[in-house]
């Protein structure tokens, strides 16, 4: 099985499937999901950080939590484009409520604190309490 990328979207777009973002950072795949299912997150345990409270499933696995996780609905859609899901605060300023809930990834980058969020929800409400989408600025990051 190979990895789904965003633009290879139309086969999830069934209602019974759940999507979830997955990040491709440093040879492992990152994400946030609530799965209330002991079964799934019993199989998941060993790829959870608590102290990140995400998943980081490493390059070789991540197809087999892939094959996994479809078999109860849950599509993994894997995000190229992260630049696009990434807001950035200046340091040493009030963050916007529920940033750090809301990211996958959290890095500071000069004199910015720069987040990847879970989905364009989280960007948008990030962007309406005052941080700003990373493409707006003239900043680089690497991921």
């Amino acid at each position: 099985m190979h990895a789904v990328f965003a633009d290879e979207m139309p086969e999830f777009r069934r209602a019974s499937q759940n999507r979830v973002n997955v990040f491709p950072i440093n040879e492992v795949y990152l994400f946030k999901h609530y799965f209330d299912n002991e079964e799934i997150f019993d199989k998941l345990r060993r790829y959870y950080n608590n102290q990140q409270y995400r998943f980081e499933v490493p390059n070789a696995d991540f197809p087999k939590i892939q094959e996994f996780l479809a078999e109860f609905g849950y599509a993994l859609i894997v995000i190229g484009g992260i630049e696009e899901y990434t807001v950035v605060v200046r340091k040493y300023t009030e963050h916007p409520g529920n940033i750090f809930k809301s990211s996958v990834l959290q890095r500071s980058e000069g004199d910015y604190n720069v987040f990847v969020m879970t989905d364009q929800a989280a960007v948008e409400q990030a962007v309406n309490q005052g941080a700003t989408r990373l493409t707006d600025t003239g900043l680089t990051v690497a991921f």
